[in-house]
């Protein structure tokens, strides 16, 4: 059937959608609101980041990364493999007092040949072609990483109330830690930040952080994982901090008290889940006293602890500076609810298994101009007492001492190290629990000439024999030994010697002391664009004399390090490096047992490596090549050796 109607009217069984009125309506609507109803572009600040990289070794390892997690499969970790990663961020001014933000970025593990891979696990999580083979590390996804508000209140005493994302750089490396670069914005939290006084020379900081649940704690986890655990309560695990500052010219002072709380639920308790006694009787049909149920949990804290540091920095004249941290730190442990990481992972944990607590100092002095113009010179006292531990402290991309240190990277108060997630250019980290001792440094520049040269001496608190490392301490497997961070192996098999673990820091016998000698210089020739010549030595004498009541176990290591570079710019924006370094590290009495006999070791390594760095118009391009040799002579477990080729480019854009 065919329906005519006349021209503007409207169709049989329908109203029009605008008429006269209605247009009249909207435009008054729009006019009232002064343009509210429009997006105002000007308060927003869209920034984006397209990061690639590309690493090729010779080995058959696939991925994108060096160092993985070696307990976590599938963790995107290899060799040779090329990925991509794109992150979005935004900030937003809501008004003159309220700002938000947001970041946003794709799960980082696509390599450049998983083209399709959907994130799906099909076909009995066989690897096939589909798009289906591989999971959800492998598919380019994005994530939300961090969302916060922040606002002034305007309220008396109160500057600034920020929740949700932080990285936790209000407080310190010996309480609660800025985070990990990839972890940046993973925590959230609430913090308020306020003052005293109008000159805001007395400051505050309150926050309340949400523990992960991964890492902080027994086990590296809030429960999660934890055999002796049913049912891990880990959404009410907090930690909570407050500092309190006061400025005044030439001085600042600063203290930090933090406390970790992982609570978990009472198991007897009747109306927990899981309970024990859900109808308050025990196996035998017998009822239990004191049980019954008040439709309420009971919690207790599986694991506490709480660190505390006061610091001052001081100029009393114009070329002097005073620093001065005192701190204390203390852990309780509840074994009804956390399983012996110490027993039962072969001694690897990130706290001692005991309730311990302990203090730690550090005074550092030093003097611009020293005797003469551009003569400085750096003084540092250390002693950290062998039960400190920041179990929320800094884990990486921190350093605590002036010390070069045993691995060059940084040193950090803490078990809990994250040497992992990181590729073979990047920096490693040691932990400085137990260290006492003693850094003096100079330092001389004028004009193109820079050099320093640093003595360090270490004794340790962690001197002790006959220490529990099976149940109480743990000594994370391998304590023997220089550590090499140029060819590390977390599985660690049988015929290959890492060295010790940089979190290991308990034995169960040590009588040792360590000497530190590092010669730095660079030099810039004027030629070209200008040549800069770089030379680093370091000499180390590690000695332990382990059991007190032989000396056939007594080691002694002695290791040298010489590293040179040559860098130049060659245009706008390009400059090439080339260097090289040579590694002797002679051991006496390695490792081994004295039931089974201690070997000795003798390492040779030359490394070679080539640096390309291209800076155009926002592209920022980078490439390292790198040949290792080295021969790990051992006379008694047989000789090892490498001949390892490996590269990594990045190329970055942002906006």
């Amino acid at each position: 059937m065919v329906v005519l109607w006349k021209r503007g009217q409207p169709a049989p069984g329908t109203r029009p959608l605008w008429d006269r009125r209605r247009q009249t309506l909207l435009v008054a609507l729009l006019l009232c609101s002064g343009g509210s109803a429009r997006a105002e572009t000007s308060n927003f600040d869209f920034s984006g980041r397209i990061y690639t990289k590309y690493l090729y070794g010779n080995d058959d390892s696939q991925g994108a990364l060096w160092y993985g997690n070696p307990f976590w499969p599938d963790d995107i970790a290899g060799r040779n493999g090329v990925a991509t990663e794109f992150e979005m961020t935004i900030k937003a001014r809501v008004s003159d007092a309220v700002q938000a933000g947001v970041r946003m970025a794709s799960r980082y593990g696509e390599l450049w040949q998983d083209w399709w891979e959907s994130g799906n696990y099909k076909y009995g999580q066989q690897v096939n072609t589909s798009g289906d083979s591989l999971g959800l590390n492998h598919a380019s996804y994005m994530k939300l990483r961090g969302a916060w508000v922040r606002w002034n209140p305007e309220l008396p005493l109160v500057d600034l109330v920020h929740v949700g994302a932080s990285d936790m750089g209000t407080w310190n490396a010996w309480t609660i830690g800025r985070i990990r670069y990839i972890d940046r914005d993973n925590g959230k939290g609430f913090f308020i930040d306020g003052h005293f006084d109008e000159e805001r020379s007395w400051t505050w900081n309150l926050g309340a952080v949400a523990l992960p649940k991964l890492w902080v704690g027994p086990g590296w986890s809030s429960g999660v994982g934890d055999p002796v655990l049913k049912n891990p309560f880990w959404s009410r695990d907090w930690a909570y901090a407050g500092k309190l500052t006061w400025a005044a010219p030439g001085a600042r002072v600063v203290a930090i008290g933090t406390m970790t709380q992982d609570l978990e639920a009472d198991p007897a308790d009747p109306d927990a889940l899981g309970s024990l006694y859900p109808n308050c009787k025990d196996a035998g049909g017998a009822r239990v006293p004191g049980c019954y149920s008040d439709h309420a949990v009971d919690f207790y804290s599986r694991f506490w602890s709480t660190n505390a540091t006061l610091e001052g920095n001081f100029d009393p004249l114009e070329h002097i500076n005073l620093n001065l941290l005192v701190g204390f730190a203390k852990q309780r442990i509840d074994p009804r609810f956390a399983s012996n990481g110490v027993a039962i992972n072969q001694g690897v944990s990130p706290v001692v298994f005991d309730d311990v607590s302990d203090g730690a100092a550090k005074l550092r002095l030093d003097i611009e101009d020293a005797v003469a113009d551009g003569l400085k010179l750096k003084l540092e006292y250390f002693n950290i007492g062998q039960h400190w531990n920041a179990i929320f402290g800094q884990r990486r991309e921190g350093d605590v001492l002036l010390t070069d240190g045993l691995v060059e990277g940084g040193q950090l108060p803490t078990l809990n190290l994250a040497n992992e997630f990181i590729d073979f250019d990047e920096d490693w980290y040691e932990s400085c629990i137990g260290w006492h001792g003693g850094t003096a440094v100079t330092e001389y520049a004028q004009g193109p000439l820079d050099v320093s040269a640093e003595y360090t001496f270490l004794s340790y608190n962690t001197n002790a024999q006959r220490r529990d490392v099976d149940k109480i301490y743990p000594d994370f497997l391998h304590s023997d030994g220089f550590t090499d961070t140029d060819l590390y192996s977390y599985a660690n098999p049988k015929n290959i010697d890492r060295g010790r673990d940089p979190r290991s820091v308990y034995r169960r016998n040590q009588n040792r002391r360590t000497h530190i000698g590092v010669v730095k210089g660079r030099y810039t020739i004027d030629v070209g664009r200008g040549l800069d010549l770089s030379l680093k030595g370091k000499f180390i004498r590690d000695e332990d004399f382990r059991s007190d009541t032989t000396y056939d176990d007594d080691y002694r290591g002695d290791m040298a390090t010489l590293r040179a570079k040559a860098s130049m710019p060659v245009s706008d924006g390009v400059r090439v490096a080339v260097g090289g370094q040579v590694d002797r590290w002679g051991e006496k009495n390695r490792a081994g047992t004295l039931e089974t006999g201690y070997g000795n070791g003798t390492t040779k390594k030359e490394k070679i490596f080539a640096q390309l760095s291209y800076d155009f118009k926002g592209v920022r391009l980078k490439y390292h090549l790198e040949y290792i040799h080295k021969d790990l002579l051992r006379p008694r477990d047989g000789d090892e050796t490498w001949k390892v080729w490996r590269s990594k480019a990045t190329l970055e854009v942002a906006w």
